[in-house]
């Protein structure tokens, strides 16, 4: 995933979808805290460094006053897994496992 860039989820996923060997050294970053959403943008940068135990963010991260909303090995792994469970999920498919591992720390099993 190329970096320092705004895209929408929809191409954020559509991105990973058809790069399976995409590097997971990013992170996603928002303008707001709320739900993820296919049509809203974030911000594609890197890791946070850790200094004294704190976060330290990207310069372009907090020129922005962004808030972190994904680690991209997350990211990655829950796209993953949602496509071995449903091989034809749709992008609405792969927010809902993306939000679901956001909250449970788990993966979102499919009914097939």
């Amino acid at each position: 995933m190329r970096k320092h860039q705004e895209l929408s989820l929809e191409q954020i996923i559509e991105q990973m979808c058809l790069d399976e060997s995409s590097s997971d050294d990013f992170c996603l970053y928002g303008k707001e805290d709320g739900e993820l959403a296919l049509d809203r943008l974030y911000w594609v940068s890197d890791y946070p460094d850790v200094v004294e135990n704190r976060d330290v963010y990207p310069t372009d991260v907090a020129e922005q006053d962004l808030q972190l909303v994904y680690y991209g090995e997350q990211l990655l792994d829950a796209l993953a897994v949602a496509l071995e469970e449903k091989s034809d999920a749709s992008p609405q498919d792969l927010v809902e496992a993306l939000k679901y591992y956001h909250q449970h720390d788990n993966f979102k099993p499919f009914d097939n």
